[in-house]
């Protein structure tokens, strides 16, 4: 081999090794790049998991918030690809899961929903004290907690407050938790109660120096909570104070609901609804049973009409906007009553304005005078139910550090079906990734 053909060898071998490293310099460049490619594309598949899935909690919440009395499944959500499921927590909150399997994609996000409302947890719930006078027979809520025995943890009264009993003029002034243990002596609005709470959540309040027929020692049970701190219209309606006129448009636009004393020219000087007894009644019987009161209201008599009803389909939610509110001797309602009275509310200016403008209100009280308000003793005083009153689903008053009046033969009875027909909140918990 000549010199010429070894240099040519050379060449070759060298250009083909080059040859070679650059195809698997290539060839591992190719496959960085197919790497790429692929993480790339599974990465989008991961992202259009996680939307569908977050799709689907929108979707479950929507349905389960229209079928919510009668839910049984997310017929409308559930496709091949997603798969919802409702998982309770509390009687209030649930946790809605979304599962997606998307190709060789699975994703799963757990969020809660916190179902808000339902009315009120005990028969008179208020940041208020509460002073009772009379012969009251409360019907309690039972609640779903019980001890070995099976007797309920009851609930009637829960304040802000302090609750105290004093005594007037009748031979058996007392204030009782009603139960299947004492129904000799008193049953509810509706006959007799079915269920026992525990001994010690069952009260029996009396002046000792003036015993009632029905027991020997003046009890204060468990079923009654002092000193409470409470958000009721939160409670209620899912939302902050602040943002009542939201369910107040909410309330307007039903087509059972209705707004008394909107208008300034509806109300007197001092803020009390002219004629909302009237009003109420007139309301009730065009076929409205959501009556959002802006004021003060004077009712007597039986607007809600005269019989406590076995089911829930009349009930009423009435709602009363920063005013006072005297029940006097109103026969029958069910349904769920809320008052609400502001920090700034001037409560004996309030009630002297009552008197001063009796004509227009049309509701005369009976239990004080005009000069029982001058003196001063009902300067903490919003509401006052007198005489013999009926009221079977709840009562809920906001009213810090003001007085709730109760004076009479008064026997409220807990009904949640009829507290919480038209409340139907429902939202993301707090703090979740759909705050807004």
């Amino acid at each position: 081999m000549n010199k010429h053909q070894q240099s040519g060898m050379t060449t070759l071998l060298i250009t083909s090794m080059l040859l070679i490293v650059a195809l698997l310099f290539s060839l591992a460049s190719y496959k960085n790049l197919f790497y790429q490619i692929k993480r790339t594309q599974n990465e989008v598949l991961a992202r259009q998991a996680h939307w569908i899935a977050e799709g689907g909690l929108e979707c479950g919440f929507a349905e389960y918030k229209i079928k919510k009395n009668n839910f049984t499944d997310f017929d409308e959500c559930n496709t091949t690809k997603l798969t919802l499921k409702l998982i309770p927590v509390t009687s209030t909150e649930f946790q809605l899961e979304s599962k997606v399997k998307f190709f060789n994609s699975l994703k799963k996000i757990t969020k809660t929903i916190i179902l808000g409302g339902g009315g009120v947890i005990s028969t008179l719930e208020t940041s208020a004290s509460v002073e009772l006078k009379g012969s009251q027979h409360f019907v309690p809520n039972s609640t779903e907690e019980k001890n070995n025995d099976g007797d309920f943890y009851c609930k009637t009264i829960t304040s802000g407050g302090v609750v105290s009993f004093q005594y007037t003029s009748g031979n058996d002034d007392h204030f009782l938790t009603t139960d299947l243990s004492t129904s000799s002596h008193a049953g509810g609005p509706l006959a007799a109660v079915g269920f026992n709470c525990a001994s010690d959540y069952r009260s029996n309040l009396f002046d000792v120096n003036h015993p009632p027929s029905y027991g020997t020692s003046s009890v204060k049970g468990k079923d009654i909570v002092e000193n409470a701190t409470l958000d009721i219209f939160k409670s209620i309606f899912g939302k902050d104070i602040s943002e009542y006129s939201q369910v107040m448009t909410e309330i307007e636009s039903d087509p059972k609901g209705i707004i008394i004393g909107k208008g300034a020219s509806e109300r007197t000087s001092g803020g009390w609804v002219k004629n909302c007894n009237t009003l109420i009644k007139n309301s009730y019987v065009a076929g409205k049973r959501r009556i959002w009161v802006h004021g003060s209201c004077a009712l007597d008599g039986n607007p809600f009409g005269s019989v406590i009803e076995n089911t829930a389909d009349n009930a009423v939610q009435l709602v009363f906007f920063d005013g006072l509110v005297l029940l006097e001797a109103v026969s029958h309602i069910n349904g769920l009553i809320y008052q609400y009275v502001s920090d700034s509310f001037n409560v004996r200016d309030g009630w002297i304005d009552l008197f001063n403008n009796l004509t227009l209100i049309g509701v005369t009280p009976g239990g004080f005078q005009e000069h029982n308000v001058t003196a001063g003793e009902y300067d903490k005083s919003v509401i006052n139910v007198r005489g013999s009153v009926y009221i079977d689903g709840g009562i809920g008053i906001d009213a810090p550090n003001k007085i709730v009046n109760i004076d009479g033969s008064i026997i409220p009875s807990y009904n949640k079906g009829k507290s919480s027909k038209y409340i139907d909140s429902l939202f993301w918990q707090e703090g979740s990734w759909h705050d807004f």
